[in-house]
């Protein structure tokens, strides 16, 4: 069988790890009930951890390991593109030099967690106010300092009470 090389973000895998491990879980809760026994609940999937191992071989293994680690530092989440899997959004959570390196070789560990999808929203731009909102909900909400939105909204007459489809700049 011909797979497809594996990758993350921006990095390409020339060649594809030698171990891969994908597990995946549900969450299942016992429930004892008194004089009748226990009931399973199923509540659900849980994300896919992704574990592996591979070795970075020739004249350009460092290189490779280097642009690796860059990519490991970066954080935040990214596409992640395994053989025979449909891509699907994950962090790196770590990342292993196992050993020492050799002479044009370098063996290295990871593991990823699915997410959700992309990076999180920081709210920048414009958004229209619900009834009964106010400037605070939206410092609170975005990790704004309510100073920089009372600055970005000068428009704004009560930021105790906004008034509805009222804009809101997020800076």
């Amino acid at each position: 069988m011909n797979l497809m090389g594996m990758s993350f973000k921006d990095f390409f895998w020339e060649d594809n790890p030698t171990a891969l491990t994908v597990r995946e879980e549900r969450s299942v809760v016992e429930t004892l009930l008194p004089f009748a026994g226990s009931r399973a609940q199923d509540l659900g999937r849980r994300k896919r951890k992704i574990t592996g191992e591979g070795y970075f071989a020739g004249p350009d293994c460092w290189r490779r390991w280097l642009a690796l680690s860059a990519v490991y530092r970066s954080g935040g989440p990214g596409s992640l593109c395994l053989p025979g899997q449909e891509p699907f959004f994950a962090v790196m959570e770590e990342l292993r030099l196992i050993g020492t390196a050799g002479k044009e070789l370098i063996r290295y560990g990871f593991a990823f967690t699915e997410t959700d999808g992309r990076e999180p929203y920081d709210g920048a731009g414009a958004h229209r106010a619900q009834q009964g909102e106010s400037l605070w909900d939206y410092a609170g909400r975005y990790g704004r300092s309510i100073d920089a939105l009372v600055e970005a909204n000068p428009q704004i007459a009560d930021i105790a009470a906004l008034e509805a489809g009222e804009e809101v700049r997020i800076p």
